[in-house]
């Protein structure tokens, strides 16, 4: 009887050692898989990461841009500013002199006679 109970055993059983060997194939395949996808993650996050620092460098090249136009346009209406003070100290210098040149002149005209 144990003669025949061991070939159907072996029958029994040899279907599940080929779903054995297929288990570790396709659990193999899965490994690969996540292997690839988490490389490819990983290189998607470099890339993001490459344009995220492309683009922080830009925009701090465009802050930097305007930075030094309002700092230059600052220092011009400056400049100008104090180029039209000096022109009105220059004519109010001027108006002074003149004056003071008619006030001597009409001073000396009263002790003339």
């Amino acid at each position: 009887m144990t003669k025949s109970i061991n070939p159907k055993i072996d029958d029994a059983s040899s279907p599940t050692k080929g779903l054995g060997a297929k288990a570790d194939e396709k659990v193999g395949e899965v490994a690969r898989k996540v292997s690839q996808a988490a490389a490819s993650a990983q290189e998607t996050v470099k890339a993001m990461a490459g344009k995220g620092e492309h683009h922080l460098h830009e925009t701090a090249e465009r802050v930097g841009h305007a930075i030094s136009e309002i700092t230059t346009k600052a220092v011009h209406e400056a400049q100008e500013a104090a180029e039209k003070v000096a022109h009105g100290a220059k004519e109010i210098a001027h108006k002074v002199q003149h004056r003071s040149a008619e006030l001597a002149g009409k001073a000396d005209k009263r002790k003339a006679p």
